[in-house]
């Protein structure tokens, strides 16, 4: 059996999250191997640091990204047999996905990470006015798609099911947004985020110079395995053209849908996702279904807890 493995996104950090998995000798040795690019204090924010001081830009990417390759690391170790037939991150898991795949180093992944991380808290402190993001939820997305890149200030961030999906901008425009939806009755959901900005929209634009600096500066070989990208929504194995969408990651919609869809279009069949928290791997009988809305044939999807490594 080969997986195809998954990798979250911001949003995912918890308070202790690591706690116990820095226990585990396979993940400790990545806690060491991070701690250069990522900070001396990476460990104290991924087992004490309170929520609302996590939930900050700056500390959530690179406590999610030292979670992942924590929990990755300690899985292979327990189960030395693993083998991929692919690799999806989203948003920000895409890079865990590289390192998964081999096209990334465990020590060039935190460097990308760091900078990823300063870049976005930067563009976060530079805004004039509050901007953020809303959960939309409904049956079909694509019956709402042009309401809402005709909505003025909203855009479509990250769309992650056939019916659910992210979208950005200025507060008090998403607010707008909102109230129009239900004075329209239309059949949808609307919910505000926590989060300190809205990303991959065109506000993170100014985040592209510090990451084209940062994949200058890293080494991405072919991936032993196709990564399917949000940025592209489909396998990538050229490094040139991986860096390219890393770049263009930040302010360009996240297409993870289409890229968990080209994983089962490529022959991925069973899907496994090793966290705190398990996210993305719950979505998939949202995600993998036909034109009619009934489930695509032969998905086995597997959440490893973190705690179960150390049984």
């Amino acid at each position: 059996m080969k997986h195809c493995v998954i990798f979250a996104g911001q949003s995912v950090q918890a308070q202790g999250m690591c706690r116990e998995l820095w226990k585990l000798p396979a993940a400790r040795a990545i806690l060491e191997r991070l701690k250069p690019s990522l900070g001396d204090d990476l460990e104290s924010i991924t087992t004490e640091m309170p929520a609302a001081e996590l939930a900050h830009t700056f500390n959530a990417q690179r406590a999610i990204h030292a979670h992942h390759l924590g929990n990755w690391f300690a899985y292979q170790a327990k189960n030395p047999g693993t083998e991929l037939c692919g690799a999806i991150g989203h948003s920000m898991g895409v890079v865990a996905a590289l390192v998964a795949a081999g096209a990334m180093s465990v020590e060039d992944s935190g460097a990308f990470i760091r900078a990823r991380a300063q870049a976005f808290s930067d563009v976060c402190r530079g805004f004039s006015e509050p901007q953020g993001m809303a959960a939309v939820i409904s049956k079909s997305l694509r019956d709402f798609k042009d309401k809402i890149a005709a909505f003025p200030g909203v855009a479509l961030a990250l769309h992650n099911t056939p019916g659910k999906a992210t979208i950005g901008g200025r507060l008090a425009d998403i607010e707008a947004f909102a109230a129009h939806a239900k004075k329209e009755a239309w059949p949808m959901k609307v919910l505000v985020l926590k989060v300190e900005g809205p990303y991959h929209t065109v506000a993170f634009a100014p985040a592209r110079g510090a990451l084209q600096a940062a994949v200058e500066k890293i080494v991405i070989q072919a991936p032993s395995v196709p990564v399917f990208m949000g940025t592209s929504g489909r396998a990538e194995s050229d490094p040139n053209r991986i860096k390219a969408l890393l770049v263009e990651q930040a302010d360009h919609l996240e297409r993870h849908c289409d890229a968990v869809l080209a994983s089962y279009a490529a022959g991925c069949r069973d899907y496994l996702e090793v966290a705190y928290k398990p996210q993305p791997v719950t979505w998939l009988a949202e995600q993998l279904v036909d034109g009619e809305g009934q489930p695509l044939p032969g998905v086995n999807a597997v959440a490893i807890k973190t705690e179960s490594l150390a049984i």
